[in-house]
């Protein structure tokens, strides 16, 4: 089975979303919503909306870094099947719709939602991988 699409999927995802960080805080920054050295050091003093897509942008880095190393010691080992393929697209569709939550209405309750079926779906996956590796 072919993981490497929905592995593309998910780092697109996260180099589309850094894009669109980069601008909303350019545009902040242009449009005086803050200054530059209030923000120099990392400081928390962006506008909500920009805040908001930095730590969707971030929350793209933190739990796939274990759907990535999943998705290639699968293939190294010749342990992808058609199960963990599905599991890995249904991965995607929660990280697609928890980051598009984050991003419009950060809805909390919809937001942690869509992330811990994200983590269950990822918790699936690497229980069936580690069965195999027994």
């Amino acid at each position: 089975m072919d993981l490497l699409p929905p592995l593309f999927v998910q780092v697109a995802m996260t180099f589309v979303l850094a894009i669109y960080m980069g601008y909303c805080r350019y545009n902040a920054v242009k449009v005086h919503e803050v200054k530059v050295r209030d923000i120099a050091l990392r400081q928390p003093n962006w506008p909500e909306k920009v805040t908001r897509v930095g730590n969707a942008f971030h929350n793209q880095i933190e739990t796939p870094i274990l759907f990535y190393l999943l998705v290639v010691l699968l293939i190294l080992t010749k342990q992808g099947d058609k199960v963990q393929l599905y599991l890995a697209w249904c991965y995607i569709a929660a990280r697609l719709v928890h980051l598009t939550i984050h991003i419009t209405s950060n809805r909390v309750f919809y937001r942690f939602l869509a992330f811990v079926i994200s983590i269950i779906i990822l918790m699936i996956m690497w229980g069936r991988f580690m069965a195999t590796q027994l």
